[in-house]
């Protein structure tokens, strides 16, 4: 059975916990990051690990098609401008991994792999989630070696 799509609103930092762990390990290609200043909105479209519907038996198998990516578009409200660092908005072709999401007194920061973010002032703002299109299988699920 299908699971149906995710979607989900963030106001606070404990909402934004709770939305980092849900994108963690989320592709985000530059191409689909798109910062529209007059609506003081920044939208981001991501390929979003399915966390939420890996079981533990499976989760042990580490080559099959048991995990799922799915389209996640993410839409934050009551940005005043956005800073990148380590990639350039032109690199149309690169693909990002999302580690994290942190929220700071006024900006919030999508922290990827490689060193890369983005880093977004923020005034009276919200964020909202949500999954779109049907999941895709994939043959490997994130690994986090300690």
């Amino acid at each position: 059975m299908t699971e149906p799509p995710l979607k989900l609103r963030a106001q606070d930092a404990e909402d934004v916990q709770v939305i980092a762990a849900v994108l963690q390990d989320a592709i985000a290609p530059v191409c689909d990051m798109t910062y529209k200043a007059d609506e003081k909105t920044f939208i981001m479209v991501v390929h979003r690990f399915r966390w939420d519907c890996v079981d533990a038996p499976e989760a042990e198998k580490t080559d099959c098609e048991c995990f799922e990516r799915v389209f996640c578009a993410l839409e934050v409200e009551g940005v005043e401008s956005v800073q990148r660092q380590g990639f350039d908005k032109a690199e149309c072709d690169r693909m990002l991994e999302l580690l994290t999401l942190t929220l700071e007194p006024d900006s919030l920061q999508f922290i990827f792999a490689g060193g890369a973010q983005v880093r977004l002032k923020l005034g009276k703002w919200q964020l909202r989630i949500k999954d779109f299109g049907e999941p895709w299988p994939t043959r490997h699920q994130p690994c986090h070696r300690t």
